[in-house]
This record gives structure tokens, sequence and C-alpha cells, in this order.
């Protein structure tokens, strides 16, 4: 028997990574909230689907040179670190680990 530690049991599966291809992102739910999920040249970040504008769906927003453009307003932000590049308000951010082939965010 294996034990789990209270980090691994944070994880919850959200894709795997043939289901998000470079450039593309994604809209997941992690108990029951809308987690924007985005792939950077095989790198995965994950951020809150809410733009904190006007509640606009970041992660149908367009994605330029580590950017996630709002797709409502324009706004900007950095997909890894959630900050407004215009120093506006920042998102919220999730630790996202890849195991094997499955793409998981931190609780």
């Amino acid at each position: 028997m294996t034990e789990t530690s209270a980090d691994e049991s944070a994880l919850q599966k959200v894709a795997t990574t043939d289901e998000l291809e470079p450039g593309s992102s994604s809209v997941v739910d992690v108990d029951g909230e809308q987690v924007a999920l985005f792939n950077i040249e095989g790198e995965y970040f994950a951020l809150s689907n809410v733009c904190p504008h006007q509640g606009g769906p970041l992660g149908q927003g367009r994605v330029e040179d580590n950017c996630v453009y709002c797709p409502w307003h324009g706004w900007q932000f950095d997909v890894e670190t959630g900050e407004h590049v215009q120093g506006e308000d920042a998102v919220g951010t999730y630790d996202v680990v890849v195991e094997d082939d499955e793409i998981h965010i931190r609780l």
C-alpha cells in the first residue's frame, strides 16, 4: 500500500495532453469552478475563467505571447502569473501537474 500525501490528494485530472494541442485552450470544471486551461508550446497553465472586468470567459480568448485576451473587451492576462498586463486586477491561477499524459490541477 502506498501513502498519498495531502498534496497528491488535492490533484484533480481535468484533461489529457492529446486533448489540448499547443496554442489552444479549454474550459474545465474543477469542483464547480470554471478554469481556463492553456497549452503554450507544451507547457500547461490554468487561470480562473472569469475576467475581473465584466466576467468574460478567458478560456475562449485569443492567446498570444503568453497572454490571453478576454474575448469581450480585450483585457490581457499573463497565463503563467494571472497578472493583468496593464497592472489592473489579476485573475487567480492554479498549479498544473502533468503526469504521464494526464493534466491535473491542484486544488
